[in-house]
C-alpha cells in the first residue's frame, strides 16, 4: 500500500510550511527593518478503510464521499468542496473543506487557511462525516518573539484527544454504502443524438436503428474492482431479454477524477450531466475488429433521484462523413445513458 509512504510525505510537507514565506504577520516584535512572513495554518485528512483504500476516492467500493460530509470550525458549517466567500482582506484565505488529489493519486481533504500568526488555545475543528460519526482536532498555535530576529511557535495539535505530530491526520473509517463502478451492469434508460449536418434525414434514420438503443443493457468486465487507466477489459451488450448480443475489448485510456476536472472535457458536447454529479471521466477505446477502434467519452454521475448513471459520448462524425460523403456533416453524436442495475 502507498498509504504510509505517502501519510509520512505529507507529514513532511506540512512540517517545512512553518519555514516557507507565505502569509503576512503584523508583527515583527518591535523591528520595523524587517518584515516577516509565516506560513498559513492548514489541515490535510486522509480517510481510509481497515484495508487501506482510500475512501475518499470515487473509484473505490464503499467511498464515502455521498455522505452528507462537512466541517464545523467556530460554529460554523463547511460542507465539503461548497466554496466560501472571502470576507478579510489578507493573505491567508480561508477556503473552508475542499478535496484534492496528490501525485500519486490519493484524496484527501484539505481545510484551511487560518492565519499562521494569530493565537489559538484549545480551537476545535470538527468533521462531521454524515453517517453519525465526527472526529474533532484540537489545536494551539502561539507565536512568541524572542527578540527581534527570532520569531518561535508553539503549536499543538490533537485527534479525539491524542496529540500528533503534525496538522496532517490519516483516518480509519467504516466504509460506506457506494457500489463498485467496475464489474457492474448499466440498463439504457436514454438515448439522444446531435446532428450538424446540412440534411438531417438519412443520418437520422440510421440512428433510430442503430444497435444498442433503449431497454439494451451493457456490461463490464473490468480485470479490478477498482478502474485505472490502461485496465483492459471487455465490454458486453445485451439485449432487452438480457441476452449477450456481442463483446468487444474495452481499454481505459484516461481517468479524471471529479478534484481534477475541468470544463475543457464538456466543451464539445451540447449536453451533460451536472457538474456536481459527475465522480469521474474516463476515455474508452473499443475494438470494433481488426485494427478498427473507436474512442468513447465517458461520465460517471450520481444524482440522488437517478441513482448512478454512466453518460457515454460516441463521436460518429467520421463514420457518417464516410457514409455520406456528398453531404457536409460537421458533427454527429450519439449518446446513451446507463443506470447501474444494483441486485438487492
Amino acid at each position: 500500500m502507498k498509504t504510509n509512504a505517502l501519510f509520512s510525505l505529507c507529514i513532511g510537507i506540512i512540517l517545512c510550511q512553518a519555514f516557507f514565506l507565505t502569509s503576512c504577520s503584523e508583527s515583527n516584535g518591535g523591528n520595523d527593518d524587517i518584515i516577516w512572513d509565516f506560513a498559513p495554518i492548514n489541515f490535510i485528512i486522509a480517510v481510509q478503510d481497515a484495508e487501506g483504500n482510500d475512501l475518499l476516492n470515487p473509484l473505490t467500493e464503499g467511498h464515502i464521499l455521498e455522505q452528507d460530509i462537512k466541517a464545523i470550525y467556530q460554529g460554523k458549517e463547511y460542507k465539503l468542496n461548497e466554496q466560501v466567500a472571502q470576507t478579510r482582506d489578507y493573505l491567508a484565505i480561508l477556503r473552508g473543506l475542499q478535496a484534492f488529489m496528490t501525485e500519486d493519486g490519493r484524496y484527501m481533504l484539505f481545510f484551511g487557511e487560518l492565519d499562521g500568526t494569530d493565537t489559538y488555545d484549545n480551537e476545535t475543528l470538527t468533521l462531521d462525516w454524515g453517517d453519525g460519526t465526527t472526529d474533532v482536532i484540537t489545536f494551539s498555535s502561539r507565536l512568541t518573539w524572542n527578540s527581534p530576529e527570532d520569531p518561535e511557535f508553539n503549536r499543538h495539535f490533537y485527534l479525539n484527544g491524542v496529540e500528533q505530530e503534525s496538522s496532517t491526520f490519516l483516518l480509519t473509517k467504516e466504509p460506506g454504502t457506494s457500489p463498485a463502478w467496475s464489474r457492474s451492469s448499466w440498463s439504457i434508460v436514454d438515448a439522444d443524438f446531435y446532428i450538424d449536418a446540412e440534411d438531417k434525414t438519412d443520418i437520422h434514420a440510421d440512428l433510430q436503428t442503430a444497435p444498442y438503443q433503449i431497454g439494451c443493457s451493457l456490461q463490464l468486465d473490468n480485470p479490478s474492482s477498482i478502474f485505472s487507466e490502461g485496465d483492459k477489459g471487455v465490454l458486453r451488450w445485451l439485449d432487452s431479454d438480457n441476452q449477450s448480443i456481442i463483446g468487444r475489448a474495452l481499454t481505459i485510456k484516461r481517468i479524471v477524477n471529479f478534484a481534477e476536472f475541468t470544463q475543457d472535457i464538456t466543451d464539445k458536447y451540447q449536453s451533460y450531466p451536472p457538474d456536481a454529479q459527475i465522480e469521474f471521466y474516463m476515455a474508452w477505446e473499443i475494438e470494433l475488429g481488426k485494427d478498427v477502434r473507436r474512442s468513447y467519452d465517458v461520465f460517471a454521475v450520481h444524482s440522488p433521484t437517478d441513482g448512478y448513471t454512466l453518460w457515454i459520448y460516441e463521436d460518429l462524425t467520421k463514420t457518417y462523413q464516410a457514409q455520406y460523403p456528398d453531404l457536409q456533416i460537421e458533427k454527429v453524436i450519439r449518446t446513451l445513458v446507463g443506470k447501474m442495475t444494483i441486485e438487492e
